[in-house]
């Protein structure tokens, strides 16, 4: 069966024109202008999806350049990964170096969402520590018995590494390497079981909590009310 199209109307200047005949006449077959249009369309969006690693000859040069540099890099040791790249653009291996490169050449954007949600668990868990330290003798006995038995002190533990990647991935990232929640630095942040959606009902509540916090520390019933949704 004929895969259904659709027609509609296009115009271009005469100097796309020019180098889309450009293009089309280096065709082994010499396609219409309609049919090299249409290949061009889906080169560029393979081009621009989360397809195989794919440089153009353009981006190939540029690469090849840098890593000249670098081979001649006085006292640059890393030259078995220097020979690699430089073979594969020559053989166009480029699965290799996908596999070798693992850690730059993946597909993964963090999700803005996701993003948000780690921050705003951040900025209430350094409020709730805060308070608790704060916190004088008979307080800190009035949080516990409102918890509950189970109670501990209160202590942000991060996100569950099987099951939570990329909470705890943006995590590590803004303590460790941005520098910021630095109360929280040096920590596993490792929970080894699934967090996001207490922290989500944490979020909500602290959310009507967190315009009145000006100049002040969260209240014992603040606490409490958070905690428990833990």
């Amino acid at each position: 069966m004929v895969p259904k199209t659709e027609r509609f109307e296009m115009r271009l200047d005469p100097a796309i024109l020019d180098r889309v005949d450009a293009w089309r006449s280096e065709q082994g077959d010499l396609p219409s202008r309609a049919e090299a249009i249409r290949r061009l369309v889906e080169a560029g969006l393979v081009g621009t999806s989360s397809g195989p690693f794919q440089p153009g000859n353009s981006e190939k040069l540029v690469i090849w350049l840098l890593t000249e540099i670098l081979k001649n890099q006085k006292g640059y040791e890393d030259q078995d990964t220097v020979k690699l790249i430089q073979e594969a653009l020559y053989g166009g291996h480029f699965w290799a170096l996908e596999w070798e490169m693992t850690g730059l050449l993946h597909k993964h954007v963090d999700n803005p969402a996701a993003v948000t949600l780690v921050v705003d668990t951040l900025d209430m868990w350094s409020f709730i520590e805060s308070a608790w330290a704060k916190s004088n003798k008979a307080d800190k006995a009035r949080i516990a018995a409102g918890v509950g038995t189970w109670f501990t002190e209160p202590k942000f533990i991060g996100f569950d590494g099987n099951n939570e990647g990329e909470y705890l991935g943006i995590a590590r990232f803004l303590i460790n390497k941005m520098g910021r929640f630095e109360s929280f630095k040096g920590r596993d942040l490792n929970s080894h079981s699934p967090k996001v959606a207490n922290y989500r009902h944490m979020i909500d509540l602290f959310e009507s909590m967190r315009a009145g916090l000006v100049g002040r520390e969260l209240g014992v019933d603040e606490i409490i009310t958070l905690l428990r949704r833990e």
